[in-house]
This record gives C-alpha cells, structure tokens and sequence, in this order.
C-alpha cells in the first residue's frame, strides 16, 4: 500500500511522534509511507531543529515528507488545491489525517482514495456537531483512548476502532529502578501549552520547598518548547525557584534525558493518550500524574504510579516525595510501569493501523452492501483492553 498521513506540521508532539514511528513500521514492512504537512513548523512558532530531526528520521527510515507550504491560517482553499496538486503525485491507496484541519482540504483530492481521521485528544477542538459533517468524507475513526472512542462513538455512525498509541523502539532499553537520586529527578515531557498545565507543576515545586526539608526536595526538569514557556520562565524567576525548576527546551533526546530521571510528572488537564507517558513506563519510570482523561487510562494507581487529584500541588509533592522516600514501593512500581508498556508495542499498533486500512483499500462485499455499519473493533483492539 502506499499511506499519506496528513500532520500539521513537524513538532515534538504525540501525533508527530506516532506518525514518525508509524512510517518507519509502514516502510519495513515494504509499505510506501508519505507525511504531508499543512505548513512548515516557523510557521507556528515550533523548533526548525525538531522539525529537521524528524524529517531525517522519516527519511533514514524509507518514507518521504511533503509540505503544503500554508500560511499560520491554513487557508481551506489554499489548502485544498496545494493538497490535490500533491495527491495527484503521491497517488496514495489511504490517507490518514491526524488533524481534522486537514478534511476541507481533502475534499476535492483526486482518486477519492478512503480517508481515515484521528483525533488525538479527549476533548474535540471543534464542534461536535461536525463529526456528523466528517463522516460523509471518513471512512474510518481512529480512537487512541477508551475516552476518545466514546467521544466518537456518541457522536458518529460510521466504523470506529481503538487502536492506542504506542512509544517508538527508541525507548525499549528501561530496566526496573531500584533507587532514586539525591535530589531526586523529577522530568516532564511535552510544549508549555494550557493543557500541559505546567503552572501546576511550578506550584508543586513551591509546596515541595515550603512543606519539606532540602533533603526532600527535588529537581524539575521540563523538556518542551512552546507559547507558554517565557511567561513559565519568568514566573520561577519571580518566585526564586531557579534552582528547582529547569526549562530544557525541545529536545531530541528524551531517551537519554528519562534514562537519568528518577520520576516522571504529568500534570496535564487533560489528554489523549500521551505518548510521553508510554516512553517513561517503556523506560521504567515510576509515573506520578494529575487523575484526568488519558492519564488514568495508562497509570494505574498504586501499580505503575501515583494519581493526585488535579489542582492539589501538596499532594502532588507529597506523592513524589512518598514515593522517593519509599524505595520497595519505587522498585515495585517502576517494574510494573516497564510490564505495562509491553501492552503497547510500537509492530503491534503499526498492524493494526495496516489491518484498518487493508479493510478499506480492499473492502469486504459485506461493507460494500452496507450491511455492516460498525464492524466488530476485535481485530483492531488487540493491544490493551
């Protein structure tokens, strides 16, 4: 098959990460694999390096990247015929949109080739009522969260199949923690946006230095660029917890930097399913994260990490210094984090987006008569139920 999958742009998020993944998995299988962006990743503000990083990545693995060149706006006409003029070249059997921005423009491509939508959050961006709207252009939605399939599934008809993410390979080396680092190392993952709510985390960072000793305290660290990250900046700055909380910027080698961390914290509103959380369990990082949508899906509480209730950034910090302080527990859980990050393996989920699509590329006559509107999730949702 030869699989275009339409992306915004080339950044350190979830979806661009999968989608990296995912082309690398498409193309060892001796698929063809094409990542068209909208726009190029200045044009949002993002890192250039990073987008350059994976591009190169998308490439080494035998896959082939395409920007539509938009504007900050993604102009739909605009769109639209840059995405026709380069799906006439790519001539693709599926497209597979991770960002619903990319419909409009899809809509008048040539071949009429079937389309597959992602939406990688547990809240829409859009209206609700527009998924009635998609699903006269979507084939197939895919649910990344038990949380996202029931937004779908309220709101959609048409075939709806989990199929969750997964961490790429470059995160299969963890071993189980037996100790942690003095001060223990605390690391977070992902762009200073509203939804990471990284203010939560400058919070816990203050009750952890007014409620403990010094020897209790520890080190946050934040790998991730980002609108919010200037307005963080001068916050720590203005409460004096340089020494406490370091900005890393988007990094390339998030591996490298969980290696050395002792605990990852999440302290989100709200998620799909963060792949920066399945990377710290491949990794054996104990997890403590903010009980919400998606976080609650991978961290089991008391098993493979802690879940604090969002907006309490005392128990936040009595949860990571607990859990520092506890060394069995630590061991425990770190282990059971690395177990659970077996569920979610990079070659599984990549046969299921392959199984989606053979459906569609090649359609059973019982979809063809219309017998069957939802088809039976079984064969997608292998991995983690």
């Amino acid at each position: 098959m030869r699989i275009c999958s339409v992306l915004t742009s080339l950044t350190s998020g979830g979806a661009e990460t999968l989608v990296t993944s995912l082309s690398a998995e498409f193309t060892a299988k001796g698929h063809a694999s094409d990542v068209v962006t909208l726009c190029d990743a200045a044009q949002l503000g993002n890192s250039a390096d990073m987008e350059a990083h994976l591009r190169g990545q998308i490439e080494a693995s035998g896959g082939r990247v395409i920007s539509l060149g938009l504007g900050r706006n993604r102009n739909p006409l605009a769109g639209a015929v840059a995405m026709r003029r380069a799906l006439r070249t790519l001539k693709p059997d599926i497209v597979h949109a991770h960002t619903a921005r990319a419909l409009p423009m899809l809509a008048f491509r040539a071949g009429r080739c079937p389309i597959v939508l992602t939406h990688h959050n547990s809240r829409l961006s859009f209206r609700p009522v527009l998924l009635r709207l998609f699903e006269r252009q979507v084939r197939a939605f895919v649910a990344i969260s038990h949380e996202t399939r029931d937004l779908f599934e309220r709101g959609v008809r048409t075939h709806v199949a989990y199929i969750p993410n997964a961490a790429s390979r470059n995160f299969d080396g963890g071993v189980p923690r037996t100790r942690v680092g003095s001060p223990a190392r605390i690391l977070s993952v992902g762009a200073a946006t509203a939804q990471k709510n990284y203010d939560l985390l400058i919070d816990v960072a203050l009750a952890m230095h007014d409620l403990f000793s010094a020897e209790q305290r520890s080190v946050f660290e934040i790998a991730g660029g980002g609108p919010d990250l200037d307005r963080l900046r001068l916050r720590v700055r203005t409460l004096r917890l340089e020494d406490h909380v370091r900005f890393l910027g988007e990094r390339s080698d998030v591996a490298r930097l969980m290696e050395r961390a002792d605990i990852y914290l999440n302290t989100s509103h709200y998620e799909g399913m963060p792949i920066s959380l399945l990377e710290a369990m491949a990794m054996g990082l104990p997890i403590v994260a903010t009980n919400v949508p998606g976080n609650r899906e991978l961290v089991d509480h008391g098993k493979t990490g802690v879940l604090a209730a969002n907006g309490d950034p005392a128990g936040l910090a009595r949860s990571i210094v607990d859990l520092a302080g506890r060394p069995d527990t630590y061991a425990r859980l770190s282990a059971e984090a690395l177990r659970k990050a077996g569920d979610f393996e990079i070659g599984t989920v990549a046969a299921r987006h392959l199984q989606l699509y053979a459906d569609y590329v090649q359609p059973s006559p019982l979809r063809d008569v219309g017998i069957a509107k939802r088809v039976s999730l079984n064969k997608y949702s292998q991995v983690s139920q």
